[in-house]
């Protein structure tokens, strides 16, 4: 089990260990949703780091994969590496929210382009967490990312 941070009323990297489900949309800038999907999600400590397992169904029936690794640092910080990554993503939590800005390698058509995405992931309840996703290139916003993830076992943040 990963050591929590108790300096932190929500720990995301805690809470994700286990089995995760999710379910999400893509809205472009204008607010219209383009893509839906759901997520399986497992996550498994390794000493002080979490390593997630994602496996993303999306309506057109694609599927993608992704494996983060996330390490705990000082201060309420974490970083995560991912295959699709462009360099290390930076996170921490404040005020109960915890933050993570990344950059990934995304198929657009026949090319792979590097979007800026900054996450927030807020405490919803027993068992649920929200994530909410800026999603930028070049410092223009080009859409959100909405996702609620779910606990089987309905463990609170």
């Amino acid at each position: 089990m990963l050591k929590r941070n108790d300096n932190a009323p929500f720990d995301l990297l805690s809470w994700l260990e286990g089995r995760t489900a999710a379910q999400g949309v893509f809205e472009d800038r204008k607010g219209r949703v383009r893509r839906r999907f759901t997520v399986e999600a497992r996550g498994r400590a390794e000493g002080n780091t979490l390593v997630l397992d994602e496996n993303f169904i999306f309506d057109d029936g694609e599927r993608q994969r992704r494996r983060w690794v996330l390490t705990r640092g000082a201060g309420g910080s974490f970083t995560g590496r991912c295959e699709d990554g462009v360099g290390e993503a930076q996170g921490s939590f404040v005020d109960g929210v915890a933050y993570l800005t990344s950059s990934l390698r995304l198929k657009i058509g026949k090319r792979m382009v590097a979007m800026q995405f900054d996450d927030a992931f807020y405490a919803a309840g027993p068992g649920e967490v929200i994530n909410r996703s800026t999603v930028s290139k070049w410092g223009i916003r080009v859409g959100q990312v909405l996702i609620l993830f779910r606990k089987d076992d309905h463990r609170s943040p």
